[in-house]
């Protein structure tokens, strides 16, 4: 079970980076790379957690500094635009 589990994650994640590519009609620019880079370390984080029990809290983390990046607050103490 818990290796059907890593696939379905792991088909997901490719589905979810074609969609991504897929979207991207000006080529990487700054704004394209870091959507790529962020579903791409979400991806590595959730298959190290799923692959990895002990590892499981490093990959919370990780995944919650991204949310933070996302929705976070910038310097200023307004939210980004």
């Amino acid at each position: 079970m818990e290796q059907q589990i890593l696939w379905i994650v792991t088909g997901f994640g490719v589905i979810v980076l074609g969609g991504v590519f897929w979207r991207m009609k000006g080529g990487f620019g700054p704004f394209n790379l870091r959507v790529v880079a962020i579903v791409l370390v979400a991806i590595l984080a959730s298959l190290l957690g799923l692959v990895n029990e002990s590892a499981l809290n490093g990959a919370i983390g990780i995944l919650g500094a991204i949310a933070g990046y996302v929705f976070g607050i910038n310097g200023q103490g307004q939210t980004r635009e």
